[in-house]
């Protein structure tokens, strides 16, 4: 920001120079007579104020101006306004009554300048920029990186199991209409990409997002959950609830129509959904239109919510870091006082990356892939699958001692330096 700032002095300084913000000022003054003065007449004021001149400005003015103005005619066809009265800081404090006004008329011309001269000045900008994440993210790497290359590792092994399984069974699954299948594959690879992320985010040190993202995996460990409990209805079930959730989409598009640049759905298009929606809420009930339809019926609930699906499904002890990681996501007071990448106390408003708080996010990843692949693999056991869900659960006890050995050295560290600081 200093390098934004600086800039927009300069150019601000080059721009509005002493002469334009006068010029724009005397023109204001003939303006109160009923005179619009010419850029050819401005620029004869800019030139008597660079000339120094700053006591009688004259301009000679045309025959149409005069008449169109409130002043007299005379036979000299010229306006004198005299600040001969008035010492050079009347007259400075005179111009800075009008910066203002100034600014405001020349901010399209001064914001295009700065944008001009911010872009020349992009490369070397980036460039510390880079350099300067780059030693950070390297000695994040010092202090983390045994955690984070085991998550890797972890990541690594998920994915391919997944990728395996779904290659083997799933032309057997189609022709069988498995639709446990279906949904347990496609929460595995969300829960893999969503797996990347979180990684991406603890290497450049962004505790927060990752747990934020973690919070979607959680969501999708519980489902993966209630679906291979209560099998192929709910799963297909949970399936077609989708064109539930694109009526209300296409309903909210059509709402806001007049302000979204999409504009709105067609007539056939909202009229096919609705048909569709119909034909489920016949099928299923009418609860099956709710947000969480799709588990009502074994739940028993009209109108059930995710709570309630996480209950009964035996994760209702991760309601606190649900709880913790929602801060994250929502605009409420604890999400903007509370962050994972300070310690306790630390007063500072963290805008940026931290080498600390990666511990909580990095558990939970771990935690909610496990049960995600474990899930889908489970459903069709034998030697190999099982072995690798038992190298999983040992890879999972590792890499959670190295996160939190890491995360108590370095407050250890951090409370040290504290201490240190007390004393001196």
């Amino acid at each position: 920001m200093e390098t934004l700032h600086n800039l927009f002095i300069t150019e601000l300084q080059n721009s509005l120079t002493f002469k334009t913000i006068g010029a724009r000022l005397i023109a204001k003054k003939f303006g109160d007579f009923g005179i619009i003065l010419t850029e050819e007449q401005i620029k004869g004021i800019e030139n008597q104020l660079e000339a120094g001149e700053l006591e009688n400005f004259k301009i000679e003015l045309s025959d149409e101006q005069v008449a169109a103005s409130s002043i007299q005619p005379s036979n000299d066809p010229s306006i004198q306004i005299d600040l001969s009265d008035h010492d050079d800081g009347k007259i400075a404090e005179i111009l800075d009554k009008a910066i203002q006004e100034a600014l405001g008329e020349a901010l399209p011309e001064v914001s295009d300048i700065l944008l001009k001269a911010l872009k020349s000045e992009a490369t070397s900008m980036l460039k510390k920029q880079r350099a300067e994440r780059s030693r950070f993210e390297n000695n994040l790497r010092k202090e983390w990186g045994k955690a984070l290359d085991l998550l890797e590792m972890l990541l690594a092994i998920v994915l391919e199991s997944g990728g395996d399984f779904n290659e083997e069974f799933r032309p057997v699954a189609s022709v069988e209409n498995d639709y446990v299948f279906e949904v347990l594959t496609r929460i595995h690879a969300r829960g893999c990409q969503i797996g990347a992320e979180v990684l991406t985010l603890l290497k450049s040190g962004f505790a927060d997002g990752a747990h934020a993202r973690w919070r979607t995996l959680h969501e999708l460990a519980v489902v993966a959950f209630f679906v291979q409990k209560y099998g192929n209805d709910v799963a297909e079930r949970y399936l077609l609830h989708e064109f539930i959730e694109s009526y209300k989409a296409a309903n909210e598009y059509h709402t806001y129509a007049e302000f979204l640049p999409e504009g709105a759905p067609s007539d056939e298009d909202l009229s096919e959904l609705e048909n569709i929606r119909e034909q489920l809420l016949n099928r299923f009930g009418r609860s099956f239109k709710n947000k969480y339809g799709w588990a009502a019926s074994v739940l028993n609930i009209d109108d059930p919510n995710f709570d309630q699906i996480e209950q009964d499904v035996g994760l209702a002890h991760e309601r606190p870091y649900y709880r913790l990681a929602s801060h994250n996501v929502h605009a409420n007071p604890k999400g903007i006082t509370f962050k994972l990448g300070l310690f306790p106390n630390q007063e500072l408003l963290l805008a940026g990356p931290s080498i600390i708080g990666l511990a909580d996010p990095g558990h939970g990843i771990i935690r909610s892939l496990l049960r995600i692949t474990s899930t889908l693999l489970i459903t069709r056991p034998n030697l190999d699958r099982l072995a690798i869900v038992q190298v999983m659960n040992k890879l999972e006890e590792e890499i959670g001692t190295a996160l939190i050995d890491t995360h108590y050295r370095l407050e250890k560290d951090a409370h040290d330096q504290y201490e240190l600081e007390l004393d001196n």
